[in-house]
This record gives structure tokens, sequence and C-alpha cells, in this order.
């Protein structure tokens, strides 16, 4: 059973969570959150009794730094980091990604993301679809699901000699908001791809329909369920981003106000609270949003649906 560790992220309670796995050889992390989260994550290791360098590996579905950005500093205490291989060059020297990351988060990076780490190529395994990898006892096996980042993988873990299993999914079936039943969608710039994204569902649908699906934003559910009510989200507000993509060409403050009047109402009915959808749905995050959809539509990455 994956022990929840919170990464502090954008000091929400809840927002963003790390994995902790207890192998029956080693413990072994899933996520790390920010470079900012790393001492916090220490402390909480710490409270089950785990030091940093005890851990057997760490795995990350991708590299934005939510759920990468601490790799560097268990790295740096000889813990193996096993990614997608689009992904690994970039925990070696991360300059381009913390380029990036400070371009789409602007004023909040040196807060609550701040720069990751590179780590010695040594440490990093670059995992291929379908590939096994035994670590701490439990096998982990990738499967690439593109579509919110090309660089993303998510990760069926079971014991080595069998057992329940469970698959941490990242972000390719979104985010649900903290105390709340709330499915938001991030499509960030800039490797927003729609039909790979269906493609990646696919895979995912191929799996028990009955696995926990482990959210880094948003904790354990029954994969089949979740995955139709992500399904439903993405293709309620697809036609919608489309459409306000070109309406901010001309008025981006009247795009911004009817991204707004869309998403609050709907959070506010899943149980999200006013706080936190201002802080979780706010103009950061609609920003990054249309701006997300807008790169992908100029690639000829978008489609309306999935």
């Amino acid at each position: 059973m994956p022990i929840a560790l919170d990464t502090g992220y954008l000091g929400i309670p809840g927002a963003a969570s790390a994995y902790l796995l207890r192998g029956p050889e080693a413990p072994v992390l899933v996520e790390c959150g920010c470079a900012v989260a790393y001492d916090a994550l220490c402390a909480q290791l710490d409270e089950h009794g785990v030091r940093p360098r005890e851990l057997a590996a760490l795995f990350v579905t991708h590299i934005h730094l939510d759920h990468a950005g601490s790799a560097g500093h268990f790295a740096r205490e000889g813990v193996p980091v096993h990614v997608h291989p689009r992904g690994a060059r970039h925990l070696g020297d991360p300059a381009r990604l913390i380029a990036g990351s400070r371009a789409v988060h602007g004023p909040r990076y040196e807060r609550w993301y701040g720069d990751p780490l590179p780590i010695d190529a040594a440490l990093v395994r670059a995992v291929e679809h379908g590939q096994t990898v035994a670590a701490g006892g439990l096998r982990f096996t990738a499967i690439e699901t593109p579509g919110h980042a090309r660089h993303h993988h998510a990760w069926r873990v079971g014991a080595a000699d069998g057992g329940p299993e469970s698959v941490f999914v990242g972000d390719v079936l979104g985010m649900v908001s903290p105390g709340s039943q709330y499915i938001s969608i991030p499509v960030p710039p800039s490797d927003i791809d729609i039909a790979a994204w269906r493609v990646s569902l696919a895979r995912l649908r191929a799996l028990p329909a009955d696995l926990d699906a482990v959210l880094t934003h948003g904790g354990a559910r029954p994969l089949g369920a979740h995955l139709d009510a992500f399904a439903a989200r993405m293709n309620e507000e697809l036609p919608l981003l489309a459409e306000l993509v070109e309406l901010a060409k001309s008025d981006p403050l009247a795009a911004d106000a009817r991204y707004r009047d869309f998403l609050l109402p709907r959070a506010a009915a899943a149980g999200l609270n006013d706080g936190l959808a201002a802080a979780l749905l706010g103009k950061a995050f609609r920003s990054m949003n249309l701006s997300g959809v807008a790169d992908a539509m100029s690639a000829g990455r978008f489609e309306a649906r999935l």
C-alpha cells in the first residue's frame, strides 16, 4: 500500500504527493515533488524510519518539476532515478527544463518550484515502454503514456512474487483537487498531443478496471471509473479551450473571463471550496492551459475530443 508524502505543492496541503512503497527488500519512492520539497520529504521519510540513502530507487512519471524537481537531491544520496528515455538527458542537464519552467510559472517559480540539481549519468536509468525493472523486491513496468508530456510513463507496480498491484499515473489522468471530486485538466506548454493522449488512455483501459490508479495530484481511486470521468471532463473542456484560444487573439480578458466562468461552477459542484478554487484554478492555471492549447493547435497536435 503506497504511503502518501505531501510535497507541499503551491503551499496547499494534499495538492500533490510523493509515494513511499515498502518493498520486501527495501523502500522505493515514486515521484518526489519540486526541489523546494526535498527537506519536507526527508522529514516525512524519517517519520517512517527511512533515510534517503536507504531508498532502492526513485521512479518519476515525467520530468515536470512538481513530479521530478527534487530527483537530483535524492540522486546526490546515491538513489538511482528511473525515467522515460525522453526525460533522461534533462535530468542530467536541467538547464532547458529550468528555463521552460521559469517561463511557465513566472514569479511563483522561486517560492514553489526551485532549480533541480543535475544528476550524474550513472544514476539516471532510462526505461523503455513495456520494460520491467526490479527494485526493493517490487517490479515496476513502464507504460508509455504521452499526451500531457512526451516524456511520460505510468508505472504498474506489484510485488515480485505477485499480489495486489497499482498503477501510478502521473498527470495522464488529470488532477483531483484536495477535499473534492473535481478533476482538473492540465494542458501546459509544450507537449500537449491529443491523438497521443487517446492512445495512452487506450493503454490504461487495457489494464484491470479495478486496479488502483494512483494520481500524483489526487491519490488512489479505481482506474476504470476515474478514467471514464477524466475522459468526460476532457471532452467537455477541449472544445471550449479551442474557442477561447481564438478569442484570446483579439480579447484575452474576455477569454480568461469565459474560462473562469466555465471552471468555477463545475469545481464548486464537485465540492471544491472557493479558496482552493482561487489557488488551483486561478489566472496562472488558466493562462497556462490556454498557452498549452494554443501551442498544440499551432503544431497540429490538437483535437477537440479524445
